[in-house]
C-alpha cells in the first residue's frame, strides 16, 4: 500500500508548499508594509488606527472563515472568478501578514531610539534611516519569529481541502475515501507534515546561526 499512496501523498504535499511558500511571501510583504507604517515613530493617524482595525479583525477571526469570504463572497462582491488555489494563498497571505506585522512593528520599536536621532544628525532622512539602520537590524531580531510563520503556515494550508485545492490533506482524505485505511495514510500524511516543519525549522536554526 505505501508503494502505491505515497507518491501521491508526496505530489500533494508539493501543492502544501507551494502554497505556504506563496502565503509566505504576500506575508512577509504584507507584514513589512504593515509593520512599518504602525512602528511608533513613523505611525500616521488614520492610517495607523486602519492597520489596528485590520490586525484586531485578521487576528479575532478563525482563517477559515477567512478563506470562506475570500474563496466564496470576494468572487461575489468583484464579480470575478477566483480559483482556489489564489483564493487559498490570499488567504494564507492575508492572515499572515496580520501576525507578521505586530512581530516587525514590535521589532521596530526596541530599536534604540537614539540610532534614529544619530541618522538624522548625519543628515540622513527618514527613508534612509529605516533602509539602511533600522530595518537591517529589525529584521534578524525578527527573523526566527518570520521563519517560523511558514512552518505554522504548512500546516495551516491544509483548511485548503475546504475550496478543493489537492493539497497533502485532501489527497490524503480522498485516498482514505477509496482504501479504507485511515490509519496507514493519515500516519504518513502526519510523517510528512512533521518532515517538512522540521526542515523548515532546522533551516531557520542555521540562519539565526550565520547571522
Amino acid at each position: 500500500m505505501i508503494d502505491s499512496v505515497l507518491p501521491l501523498l508526496l505530489k500533494a504535499s508539493l501543492i502544501t508548499l507551494e502554497a505556504s511558500a506563496l502565503g509566505a511571501i504576500f506575508g512577509i510583504l504584507g507584514g513589512l508594509l504593515l509593520g512599518v507604517f504602525n512602528s511608533q515613530r513613523l505611525r500616521q493617524p488614520g492610517i495607523a488606527q486602519l492597520i489596528d482595525l485590520y490586525v484586531a479583525v485578521i487576528r479575532g477571526t478563525p482563517i477559515f472563515v477567512q478563506l470562506l469570504i475570500v474563496y466564496f463572497a470576494l468572487p461575489e462582491l468583484l464579480q470575478v472568478d477566483i480559483p482556489p488555489l489564489a483564493a487559498g494563498v490570499t488567504a494564507l497571505g492575508l492572515n499572515s501578514s496580520a501576525y507578521l506585522s505586530e512581530i516587525i512593528r514590535g521589532s521596530i520599536n526596541a530599536i534604540p531610539v537614539g540610532q534614529w536621532e544619530a541618522a538624522e544628525t548625519l543628515g540622513y532622512n527618514r527613508t534612509q534611516t529605516l533602509q539602511h539602520i533600522i530595518l537591517p537590524q529589525a529584521i534578524k531580531n525578527a527573523l526566527p519569529a518570520i521563519t517560523n510563520e511558514f512552518s505554522t503556515l504548512i500546516k495551516e494550508s491544509s483548511i485548503l481541502l475546504f475550496i478543493g485545492v489537492p493539497e497533502l490533506m485532501k489527497a490524503s482524505r480522498d485516498i482514505v475515501a477509496r482504501e479504507l485505511r485511515p490509519m496507514e495514510v493519515y500516519g504518513m500524511t502526519a510523517l510528512i507534515y512533521l518532515t517538512m516543519t522540521t526542515v523548515v525549522a532546522m533551516f531557520t536554526k542555521q540562519l539565526e546561526r550565520k547571522i
